[in-house]
């Protein structure tokens, strides 16, 4: 397996330590650039002259899709990690772009395309980093202090139904009244994702080998598909042949994700071939990225975030003897040589996470940073940004409104659900199948 060097950048400096940079192939900052792309070249073909300042979307089987380039790949802000869940999530925000247009061209009937581009781009960005925040971090992190904190990143201490009421009550504190509209603080440091972040963001062990599916009316299964044949150009197959968008999403939505542990990455991605022609282990690649790049090891991992640091590798997995005598042989029996992935996938998870304590720590530091660095959020927080209608849009909707607003027949399944990022409600049919596979041991 040949792999390239990640590409240097420029060294960043603080005061008089050097600190090594990495380039990328998207911006840093909470810009939708997944969708939109990041620079103005790409952005424009993906409007495709559209007019009304929409994303151009082609129909077919009496659904929207994204356009497709010759090899068969979507044309999107960044499709190099392309596969389905991709294709429903960027196709989704498409959607709702594009309905954000709408409100703005009725709202403000003498605006040119551009400007209602421009405005409905930050509306949806801040939408998505809304939802990030408030729903699917406690998603994953299902604790009730995690859903405390994570609201109050958001809304402060003050809470939801009062600041959508009076706005906020104090005009820099982040405490009372949330992270959004209290003044922009870098920290000291220039803005950019840390290698600490991306770290701890190799999330692949949640992808399952195969994915079932399941009708969104009857919830009855239709099919059960490798996800290996939903990888890059064959991401549309499975909704070209009886899959809806809405069988999809409502599929997503009963199927169990795989745990973020040991033992369980997916094998399609142990084995895999990308568009470029390169054969990859990812896993393998997990741990040599962190080794290129300067991640600390578990160890020294902790003691950096002041965490304690164990002694044995008994202590590192809270007394399972199997995994520590693996991690042991491993390591060739020396703890401060595991790497901060293993590490993280090794420890005991507090009650409800989905993922480590350690990683969590970060985590969170690196999601309130998005949005205290961010100028259009903490710092431009205001109707002349947004519009009071984009201001609406953003405050009072979430996941479950995107997904009723596009998809409308998933009403049934969703009309309880308060946070479609936990499990979703099953409909007769799927509670009759029971072949559900997953490389993962199910979450409760």
């Amino acid at each position: 397996m040949h792999l390239p060097l990640t590409q240097s950048d420029e060294t960043q400096s603080q005061s008089d330590v050097k600190c090594p940079a990495y380039k990328n192939m998207n911006t840093a900052w909470w810009d939708s650039s997944q969708i939109y792309g990041s620079d103005e070249i790409k952005t424009n073909i993906l409007r495709k002259a559209e007019p009304h300042g929409k994303l151009a979307l082609r129909e077919k089987l009496r659904e929207e899709f994204l356009f497709r380039d010759k090899q068969g790949n979507p044309e999107t802000g960044f499709n190099d990690n392309w596969w389905l869940g991709m294709e429903l999530l960027h196709t989704l925000f498409a959607l709702e772009h594009n309905a954000i247009c709408d409100m703005l061209r009725n709202a403000y009937p003498d605006w040119k395309g551009d400007q209602i581009f421009d405005k409905a781009r930050l509306i949806n960005c801040a939408l998505m980093a809304k939802i990030h925040t408030v729903e699917w971090t406690p998603g994953i992190l299902a604790h009730p202090t995690l859903k405390l904190a994570m609201n109050a990143n958001w809304w402060g201490m003050a809470g939801e139904r009062l600041t959508k009421m009076v706005g906020r009550i104090s005009k820099t504190s982040e405490v009372i009244s949330g992270i959004p509209g209290s003044g922009i603080d870098h920290q000291g440091v220039p803005y950019s994702l840390t290698e600490e972040f991306v770290s701890v963001y190799r999330l692949h062990t949640l992808c399952p080998d195969t994915i079932a599916f399941f009708d969104s009316k009857t919830g009855t299964h239709k099919t059960t598909i490798a996800t290996e044949d939903t990888l890059f150009n064959k991401s549309q197959d499975p909704l070209d042949n009886g899959i809806s968008f809405a069988d999809a999403f409502y599929s997503f939505g009963i199927n169990y994700p795989g745990a973020i542990t040991n033992h369980n990455y997916p094998n399609f991605l142990r084995n895999l071939t990308t568009p470029d022609g390169i054969r990859k282990d990812l896993g393998t690649i997990d741990i040599l990225r962190d080794r290129e790049r300067g991640v600390p090891r578990y160890c020294e991992f902790r003691r950096l975030l002041r965490m304690p640091v164990p002694k044995t590798f008994e202590e590192l997995t809270g007394g399972d003897r199997k995994l520590a005598v693996e991690l042991s042989d491993a390591y060739d029996g020396k703890i401060e040589l595991v790497d901060a992935i293993i590490g993280s996938h090794s420890e005991p998870l507090p009650e409800g996470f989905g993922f480590s304590d350690m990683a969590f720590r970060i985590f969170v530091l690196m999601a309130s940073r998005r949005l205290k660095s961010d100028r259009f959020i903490a710092g431009q927080w205001n109707t002349d940004t947004y519009t009071p209608e984009g201001m609406a849009w953003v405050q009072n909707y979430g996941m479950k409104d995107v997904l009723l607003r596009h998809f409308p027949q998933l009403q049934p399944v969703l009309k309880s659900s308060k946070n479609v990022f936990a499990p979703w409600e099953k409909l007769p049919g799927s509670k009759e199948y029971t072949g559900i596979e997953t490389n993962a041991p199910k979450r409760p």
